[in-house]
């Protein structure tokens, strides 16, 4: 995975502590394809870069959280990077998300909004 820097990528150089200029800060959509061609999505703080990734990780963990703390978990993922194509992450805003949520609200009578995660490497 780690070999081929151009399956590893973000469209942007803003980072999550950046404020976005509608308000709120840059949050980024993380897709994650698999060879079998699903596809995952998440949204995380950080950008993630190719050279984020150690040579040596065989696994990456990502960890879902419905808020900021830690101790309310809602889901955690382990993923063989064998079984990966590409990981790419591109910039949206908190507003861009919540006309996003709007949309799908219309569309869904119950639901929860997208949890914020975070991706490791092991």
């Amino acid at each position: 995975m780690s070999e081929d820097s151009s399956l590893v990528g973000d469209s942007s150089m803003h980072t999550g502590q950046e404020p976005a200029p509608g308000g709120g800060f840059f949050l980024h959509r993380m897709t994650i394809r698999f060879s079998s061609s699903e596809i995952f999505t998440y949204i995380v703080r950080e950008p993630l870069h190719a050279e984020d990734i150690p040579a040596s990780a065989r696994f990456a963990v990502i960890h879902s959280y419905m808020c900021e703390t830690e101790e309310k978990c809602t889901e955690i993922i382990l993923i063989n990077l064998n079984d990966i194509s590409y990981i790419r992450t591109e910039h949206i805003t908190t507003e861009d998300l919540m006309r996003e949520e709007e949309v799908k609200s219309e569309h869904r009578a119950v639901g929860i909004s997208q949890p914020l995660s975070h991706i490791g490497f092991i």
